[in-house]
């Protein structure tokens, strides 16, 4: 026996959920957008200060740097607004430490909503240790 007071229920309750569903998968869409971005930038500075350590003067390394961090964000295809990198050889030398620090301004304009930014900052900073017998002087 069917009783007619139950008849749509189904369809009103989808229109309910709708906008609740959809907030939620543009919140995840969000939430992996900002974590694949921070991971980027940390292996951006993982490699940067891997190539600083195993060039044999600061100079050289500063450049060597600056260049696999920015190779490494290109080919990862994190575009920054801006970019900093910043390479520390206050203790550069065999046996030292060289440290590296990437800043990226990322847009994130094609996934905000309601309250979200439109672009966030990731930094990431990475200190490899200069072998003695290789790096340095």
């Amino acid at each position: 026996m069917r009783t007619g007071w139950q008849d749509g229920s189904v369809s009103t309750e989808l229109v309910l959920l709708t906008p609740v569903l959809l907030a939620l998968l543009a919140f995840v869409v969000f939430a992996g957008r900002v974590g694949g971005a921070q991971q980027q930038i940390t292996a951006a500075a993982d490699q940067a200060a891997r190539a600083a350590s195993l060039r044999g003067d600061p100079d050289s390394a500063i450049a060597a740097a600056s260049q696999v961090a920015q190779a490494n964000l290109a080919d990862a295809g994190v575009t920054c607004a801006d970019v900093g990198i910043e390479v520390d050889t206050a203790a550069f030398g065999a046996g030292g430490q060289v440290g590296v620090t990437v800043t990226c301004v990322v847009e994130l304009d094609d996934v905000v909503f309601a309250g979200l930014p439109g672009s966030r900052t990731f930094t990431s900073t990475a200190v490899e240790i200069i072998d003695r017998y290789r790096g340095g002087d």
